[in-house]
């Protein structure tokens, strides 16, 4: 069961993450001309759905794709893909078998909570064998680290082991964002809040990762003052939570999220009383602004 963790004390900059541009999208009926035949490109970033930390370290090894070489990425998704053995198989007799293919990364450690409100980091990137993308790999090392405030940390364990873990994802064709017919981008949302869970006095790690298109995801955004109070903030559809902890000077930002009807809470701390808001209306591809939200004490 999961502690009540304190309020951040300070929030981390995103000084040091690389902010991704969106590039104009080419016509899709083009190919990249700087891609070699028979060949495709992908660029995969990374971003966090945080969790109520001061810094989340995470020790990233090895990024690799599964690719239907018989398909192409703007085909139908096909029941089969989604099967654990699908791997090495043959669809039907005329299908050859998918392969998998290992993306060029920065492997090292990252810090999750940087990557929040809106940023994200070139994760990997890679030219392979044109076919439709299908799954994704993420190989994960034992160097992973919690923080509760800035001075205390403890270290993150697999369930079962601390040995090397590789956590698999299935892939949606309306994950993959394709800039042309060979020239294609993705996101990874590490959700922290869903990742880390503390237990018999110690704090494990079980990664909850979605991989999503964020061209087409809509996004909620805001302002919540005063300004580095570190209020959390929570949406509420359901069953379906989301977090966001602002940056300092109060702004923040959901990406990915699920159409329907929300609620956000807003907790302050140093004694500030939260406020609620309700009935905020998400459509597929919208960007909501959320009025601005000042905490009283």
């Amino acid at each position: 069961m999961k502690t009540v963790i304190k309020w951040l004390a300070a929030t981390t900059g995103a000084a040091a993450v690389l902010l991704f541009f969106a590039c104009n999208k080419q016509n899709s009926s083009n190919s990249n001309p700087n891609i070699p035949a028979g060949k495709s490109q992908v660029n995969m970033y990374m971003t966090d759905g945080p969790g109520d930390f001061f810094k989340v370290l995470i020790d990233i090894r090895q990024i690799s794709i599964e690719i239907d070489t018989a398909s192409k990425q703007k085909d139908a998704d096909h029941d089969d893909e989604w099967d654990d053995n699908f791997d090495g198989e043959h669809r039907d007799a005329d299908h050859k078998s998918v392969i998998w293919d290992t993306l060029n990364i920065k492997a090292g450690v990252y810090d999750l909570l940087a990557l929040r409100n809106g940023v994200d980091t070139l994760l990997a990137t890679g030219v392979f064998p044109t076919g439709k993308i299908v799954k994704i790999k993420i190989t994960i090392g034992s160097d992973n680290t919690v923080y509760i405030d800035s001075t205390n940390h403890f270290t993150l364990h697999f369930p079962g082991s601390d040995s090397t873990h590789t956590f698999t994802i299935n892939v949606r064709r309306e994950d993959v964002d394709d800039l042309s017919d060979n020239d294609f981008k993705m996101w990874i949302d590490f959700n922290v809040d869903r990742s880390i869970f503390f237990g018999d006095g110690e704090f494990f790690l079980e990664p909850f990762l979605q991989v999503f298109n964020d061209e087409t995801g809509a996004k909620v955004y805001g302002t919540v003052l005063p300004e580095g109070e570190g209020a959390l903030v929570t949406g509420y559809m359901g069953t379906d939570t989301i977090y966001a902890i602002p940056f300092d000077e109060g702004s923040y930002k959901f990406r990915n999220v699920p159409t329907g009807t929300w609620s956000f809470n807003f907790k302050g701390r140093d004694g500030y009383k939260d406020t609620t808001i309700t009935g905020i209306k998400v459509d597929s591809m919208a960007s909501v602004k959320l009025p601005t939200i000042t905490l009283h004490k």
